[in-house]
């Protein structure tokens, strides 16, 4: 590979609003634990259920509290990092990633813009519906096979081009021994309601 081809996967602003989107469904998750666990915080409602084998948390947010939890762990993020690119992420009628980037010199403005899914068995498919970098529009199928193909993803990401469909293995995303999640409800009608279930091993499966 050219040092030319290394400069534009490093610069390629569809790689960086891409992997803006799934950081913010990971920050978003972690920020969720960790908000439940070691704040005083009363204005998101959360249930915890014992089962034989898994301690689930249950969670329930609105439309402004999920906007502002994803928007304060992407400050410190943004925050820590290198300050090539500057990114928002806000849910309306619809969830929308879109930022800057400093390319060549100049700042060029980017957005990508989808519809959350909830499946049956509690993972999320997230629907693309547009894709623009700075006031043009970009195809989206394109751009998802060019990422599928040059960058490694974490396996609990798919991606399907064809139908311009992210998928997000969030009930197994970080094993059996690890902290999962599954989601109930995403609603973006009016005030919003998003119910998710953190999914805690058992000490059991933790100790293994």
């Amino acid at each position: 590979m050219t040092d030319r081809n290394r400069n534009r996967n490093r610069h390629n602003p569809w790689k960086i609003a891409f992997l803006t989107l799934i950081s913010v469904i990971v920050i978003g998750m972690i920020g969720l634990f960790v908000m439940i666990r070691f704040s005083g915080n009363d204005q998101v409602s959360t249930r915890t259920v014992n089962t034989s084998q898994d301690q689930t948390v249950a969670v329930t947010m609105n439309k402004a509290q999920f906007n502002n939890l994803s928007q304060y762990y992407l400050n410190k993020v943004q925050t820590q990092g290198n300050g090539h690119a500057k990114y928002h992420f806000e849910v309306t009628n619809q969830g929308i990633v879109y930022g800057s980037i400093k390319l060549l010199g100049s700042t060029i403005d980017y957005s990508l813009a989808f519809t959350p899914k909830v499946l049956a068995n509690g993972n999320v498919e997230l629907h693309a519906t547009k894709m623009a970098l700075g006031k043009f529009p970009v195809p989206i199928s394109f751009v998802l096979a060019n990422i599928r193909r040059a960058y490694k993803l974490p396996k609990w990401v798919k991606l399907d081009p064809e139908k311009k469909v992210i998928q997000l293995d969030i009930v197994h995303m970080n094993g059996q021994h690890g902290v999962n999640y599954r989601a109930k409800t995403i609603d973006l009608n009016g005030q919003g309601k998003f119910v998710f279930q953190i999914l805690l091993p058992s000490q059991s499966k933790a100790g293994d």
